[in-house]
């Protein structure tokens, strides 16, 4: 994976359509009191709701909730397997999706826990192809170009310091545009990020944009196809480890193929 431009975007300026998404990450963030999404992800397009790894590992909602309920099924048909981004109807625009992550409490300042750049704490990968039954499917097309835009707010806890709460508006602070080569499957996104000083006893919170900017194109009229999007700390496990917990589940065996 070989790195292209370095961009500084100190407080520059947010356009209408990152901020509409910013917000709605905020809101999510805020709903389920969870700095990483475990759920349904931000994008700015799609074809179909589209779930992070986080959701289906041992912490995530749909071991602990969804395999619990006794309409399993039903939620299973519904929310078991949609760790895939499809994207075919672009409209000239470049398609977006995000992931964050928390950091920089002072506990963390004040015992020097932090790291001096968050690359050496998470992690953020994907892979750049969609497989079905453990067969990749070169039907689609793959990320020729992509854009990683660091974003970062404070937060604050409120209700007896038991809720999340952004208390401010996420600021765009650097970009990395990279190119990945025809062959790279599996893809280490997290670029380096410094620790924004907080302005908060709590710390800040970190929102990663992946913008798509150019495609390798798979065959004819076929969309945009990655998959597996994690954001996590390393002291979870690496990336290969944290999808085994994900593909021992029988449940997510022999899902349909959209397309």
């Amino acid at each position: 994976m070989k790195k292209l431009i370095l961009i500084f975007l100190i407080s520059f300026p947010i356009l209408g359509d990152e901020k509409r998404d910013l917000a709605d990450l905020a809101k999510r963030i805020e709903k389920y009191n969870e700095s990483f999404i475990k759920g349904v992800m931000v994008t700015s397009e799609k074809d179909e709701e589209v779930r992070s790894v986080n959701y289906y590992t041992k912490e995530g909602d749909f071991k602990r909730t969804v395999l619990k309920q006794t309409e399993k099924k039903e939620y299973i048909e519904k929310w078991g397997d949609r760790r895939r981004w499809f994207v075919s109807k672009w409209q000239g625009k470049q398609p977006a999706i995000y992931v964050s992550a928390s950091y920089n409490g002072s506990y963390d300042l004040e015992n020097n826990l932090q790291a001096k750049d968050l690359k050496d704490d998470y992690l953020f990968y994907f892979k750049n192809y969609c497989e079905f039954d453990g067969i990749i499917d070169t039907r689609y097309a793959r990320i020729k170009k992509m854009r990683i835009t660091y974003y970062d707010t404070p937060y604050i806890a409120v209700n007896n310091m038991m809720n999340i709460k952004i208390s401010g508006n996420f600021k765009k602070i650097v970009s990395y545009d990279i190119d990945l080569k025809e062959d790279d499957k599996i893809i280490n996104a997290m670029q380096s990020f410094k620790p924004v000083k907080s302005t908060t006893w709590y710390g800040n919170i970190f929102a990663i944009q992946l913008k798509v900017l150019e495609v390798y194109p798979g065959e004819k009229d076929m969309p945009l196809c990655t998959s597996d999007y994690y954001m996590g700390y390393k002291g979870w496990g690496s990336y290969e480890d944290v999808l085994k917990q994900i593909d021992e589940l029988p449940e997510l065996k022999g899902k349909r193929n959209p397309y």
